[in-house]
């Protein structure tokens, strides 16, 4: 699974290790190089920058490979439903492949995931709960694509690839959370009210000795669910590029091309491993977002 050019990259190393050019400190470096590129932005060499300026406050917006991919996401979730959409309404044509697997995903999560999920008082939430996963597996499913653009740099000295896993960046999963936190608190003081909805975090007729410090545990509860929705989604993302580049490796460190036919099938399975959790961690943040909602909105919490 790993990307195509680095890959390129480590088997010309390979052929250097092979002919007697053995240097332990190069291939530390190489691999260094390889994952963080891999799972970090391009903040330091932006593509370039735009000058911000209010009142007083000056700062670059930055244009990064992160950025730009967040972008294609959100416009490949936006154009993923306006074609659905498009296509309901001539229900006499026949369907593409395209539509067939879009209406497939979305009935699937909608009926057996969301509705049952939110309940009918969460209806209103369905559309929310769909729009975070098909932008999440959208993101997720670019950060496999292979580079295969590299882009200079805003000072001209450094280059940087269009492509990495965009949810190993904690920044971009810490504000999908940050978005689920405001909605399902936004969603529980809708429905019961500011005071009522803080107040129902303590079950009823418990000890009033207790009360101040269930709630108390209840309240970071709540700002901790989105944390831990940062964290996994970070976590299995990260992981799993990282291993991309760390099984190839294996190649230099043996110091034999022996080993790659046996680096590459089980890099060829972890490929296919991510295209899995790249839809699982769609499913799963987009699940515990409903459910978050559901607690929020629910009579008894």
């Amino acid at each position: 699974m790993n990307k195509l050019i680095s890959f390129i990259k480590i088997l010309i190393i390979t052929i250097c290790l092979s002919i007697g050019h053995n240097n332990n400190l190069l291939a530390t470096e190489n691999i260094n190089e390889y994952i963080l590129e891999e799972i970090t932005d391009n903040t330091a060499n932006p593509y370039f920058s735009i000058p911000i300026r209010f009142g007083h406050t000056e700062f670059d917006f930055l244009i990064t490979k992160h950025l730009i991919l967040v972008t294609i996401a959100g416009i490949l979730s936006i154009i993923s439903m306006k074609y659905l959409a498009h296509k309901l309404k001539r229900p006499f044509k026949r369907p593409t492949y395209i539509q067939n697997f879009l209406e497939v995903i979305i009935n699937y999560m909608n009926k057996n995931i969301f509705s049952p999920t939110l309940g009918e008082e969460g209806k209103k939430y369905i559309p929310f709960c769909l729009t975070l996963f098909l932008f999440i597996l959208f993101a997720n499913i670019l950060g496999i694509i292979p580079p295969l653009i590299k882009l200079p740099t805003e000072n001209k000295h450094h280059f940087a690839y269009l492509a990495g896993g965009i949810g190993a960046n904690i920044g971009f999963t810490g504000a999908i959370s940050f978005i689920v936190l405001i909605t399902y608190i936004a969603a529980g003081i809708k429905k019961k009210g500011f005071f009522k909805y803080w107040a129902s975090l303590v079950p009823p007729h418990l000890p009033i000795v207790l009360v101040p410090i269930i709630w108390f545990l209840e309240f970071i509860t709540v700002f901790n669910r989105a944390f831990a929705l940062t964290i996994r989604l970070f976590a299995n993302i990260a992981g799993g590029h990282i291993m991309m580049i760390v099984i190839p490796y294996l190649i230099i460190l043996f110091g034999t091309l022996l080993i790659s036919p046996i680096a590459i099938g089980f890099l060829s399975f972890i490929y296919i491993l991510e295209i899995f959790v790249a839809v699982l961690q769609a499913y799963i943040f987009s699940l515990l977002s409903a459910v978050y909602i559901s607690i929020a909105i629910s009579d008894e919490h």
